[in-house]
């Protein structure tokens, strides 16, 4: 999952009916965790700023 399989693709893979399942198998490492959750609250945090200055950043 880290180097970007799609979640639904490793379920099938596996052979599992739930993704809750397959869940329970797979871990991803803490930098994943630490990069994937930058990105988001980076992309969160530009477009708050972005609408607070009328799109002027």
């Amino acid at each position: 999952m880290e180097d970007g399989w799609d979640p639904r693709f490793v379920q099938e893979q596996v052979g599992h009916e739930h993704a809750s399942t397959t869940s329970i198998y797979t871990c991803v490492s803490s930098d994943f965790r630490t990069r994937t959750l930058r990105r988001h609250l980076d992309a969160t945090v530009a477009a708050a700023l972005q609408g607070q200055n009328g799109g002027r950043v």
